[in-house]
């Protein structure tokens, strides 16, 4: 049992036939928490006592799990930067074209609402510590950055994109897609219908 979350009551009895369910542990439970409050909010908008409440757990379970907010809000986004970057791989398997595979990879970050990517790069740079700014940064090269770049530099040397600075064309390329996806857009359009769309025009746009 996480040592700082209340026990159940001695009096409290499990169904006859059926074993419990285990419970979510604090750390989970604020991770749980995070997760619902964060995709919604920046750092700045969501509280130690907004996260807590959400949770259902008191505030010292929160600093002796992550020290403090900004420790919750670097675990939340490493687990769901590495979830997308599980969901962009995933969606790369079997493509070999450069147009298909940056579909693929705009298809992932549209279809994605564990986090929003431009929300949490602004955290980075302007709301958070010097180690987390860092660490959050590590996390987005690692998970969106690296995979798109690989599609970008084989774009190249196939002949299919011009040899543009590679960094300064996957930062395009995410802020494009981003800024269709549903949260941020005008348009209601099918996330796969954006995503092969920007693809095309992005092709176009660099093509040598």
């Amino acid at each position: 049992m996480d040592p700082m979350d209340h026990p159940q009551s001695e009096n409290s009895h499990e169904p006859s036939g059926l074993s419990a369910q285990p419970e979510p542990s604090g750390r989970e439970r604020l991770l749980d928490a995070a997760s619902r409050l964060f995709r919604e909010g920046s750092f700045r908008d969501v509280s130690v006592a907004d996260l807590t409440k959400a949770a259902g757990v008191q505030a010292p379970t929160l600093y002796h799990h992550f020290r403090d907010k900004e420790g919750l809000y670097l675990a939340w986004a490493e687990r769901a930067l590495v979830g997308l970057n599980v969901r962009i791989r995933e969606a790369l398997v079997g493509k070999t074209g450069t147009r298909e595979s940056l579909a693929a990879i705009a298809a992932a970050l549209l279809t994605q609402d564990e986090l929003d990517l431009t929300v949490v790069l602004r955290d980075a740079r302007r709301e958070v510590g010097a180690k987390a700014q860092e660490r959050l940064l590590q996390l987005y090269l690692a998970a969106v950055i690296e995979p798109l770049g690989s599609v970008l530099v084989r774009g190249v040397e196939r002949g299919k994109l011009r040899p543009e600075p590679i960094a300064r064309m996957a930062q395009a390329f995410v802020f494009g897609v981003l800024s269709l996806h549903a949260r941020h857009s005008l348009e209601a359009v099918e996330p796969e219908d954006a995503a092969a769309w920007f693809a095309k025009r992005f092709l176009n746009g660099f093509s040598s």
